[in-house]
């Protein structure tokens, strides 16, 4: 185990030997190291990535957070994934202190008096530590926080833009090692500002493309975006997600934000199926059972939404699919 690993409690000895199994492996003779995508888009597939473009993502996202030797880096994410071992990459590469905590829900329970630098975690995590006070309080004292591997809400957002510390949504994936992108919530940007080195354009379908770099080769995606200049954008959602109703096109990640509030309690997501009328129609699914005041949110639903954006049916499901990481499957049972 790396001299720079400071341990919390709670955590657990097959943790353990992932953390001490892709040291090995990052600091053997291999050029590169295998990673596994979390199959959110498709099936997970396992790559491998050249270290050399490893270290560049470690170096572009200290640079972006002008990472300093000795700072803590606090890990709450499984290395067997690309996010937990960038963590650990970006600690090594600028000699900074390991706090590892565990991988739970609500990894901040378990941390003490320490000061962190620079933290990573997924949204689900970030609600359970905000709603509880004690480390919603630890959470503030972390100076920078990057959130990703699954959108955030809106009533999140708008808890994390009252803290004092900074939280940063990301923009990335395994093929392009982690964030290429970063978006500053507490100061409210809608835009994503990409790391040193990194430059971005527009294809003829509005879909990013991430130029070529020292991180990854030149990648066409699929996100729709509104380009701001080479190094910022806005992002809109999947093209693979765009239901196309009658002719017009529905973003299912933009009608989410409008009814985000509606549904506090209540994981949830649009998605298009096929219809004999409209070629394909907007549904509405819904994690959990039907609630009391139903009546009152599909009014308010009206309100938020246009005729043409109102889902053509609701559906309720007991408990979403997820992948590996955690993100929700979309799809209709």
């Amino acid at each position: 185990m790396h001299k720079s690993i400071v341990l919390c409690d709670g955590i657990s000895s097959d943790y353990l030997q992932e953390i001490d199994f892709f040291l090995k492996e990052w600091e053997s003779d291999s050029p590169t190291i295998m990673v596994s995508t979390s199959g959110s888009t498709g099936v997970p597939k396992q790559i491998l990535l050249d270290k050399s473009r490893v270290r560049a993502s470690a170096h572009a996202t200290g640079a972006f957070f002008k990472f300093k030797k000795g700072q803590t880096l606090l890990l709450s994410l499984s290395p067997t994934y690309i996010a937990g071992k960038l963590m650990l990459v970006r600690a090594l590469e600028h000699d900074m202190r390991i706090l590892v905590a565990p991988v739970s829900k609500n990894p901040l329970l378990s941390l003490k008096n320490q000061q962190v630098d620079f933290a990573a975690f997924v949204p689900y995590q970030v609600e359970a530590i905000l709603a509880n006070e004690t480390t919603k309080a630890k959470y503030e004292e972390i100076t920078q926080v990057i959130i990703g591997g699954a959108p955030i809400s809106v009533a999140i957002e708008t808890e994390l833009k009252s803290l004092k510390n900074q939280s940063y949504a990301t923009f990335g994936m395994t093929e392009t090692i982690t964030h290429i992108a970063l978006r500053n919530v507490t100061n409210g940007d809608e835009y994503y500002k990409c790391l040193p080195g990194i430059t971005v354009k527009q294809d003829e379908r509005d879909c990013l493309i991430i130029n070529k770099s020292a991180v990854s080769n030149r990648l066409i995606t699929n996100d729709i975006i509104t380009l701001i200049d080479e190094y910022k954008f806005q992002w809109h959602g999947r093209i693979d997600n765009v239901v196309n109703s009658a002719g017009i096109k529905l973003f299912p990640e933009a009608l989410e934000k409008n009814i985000a509030e509606l549904f506090p309690e209540n994981r949830f997501y649009f998605i298009g199926r096929e219809s004999v009328v409209f070629g394909e129609e907007l549904v509405l699914v819904i994690e959990g059972t039907q609630p009391i005041n139903w009546n009152d949110i599909e009014n308010e639903m009206s309100n938020r939404l246009k005729p043409f954006e109102y889902p053509k049916a609701i559906v309720f499901v007991a408990e979403f699919k997820e992948t590996a990481t955690g993100k929700v499957i979309r799809k209709i049972n």
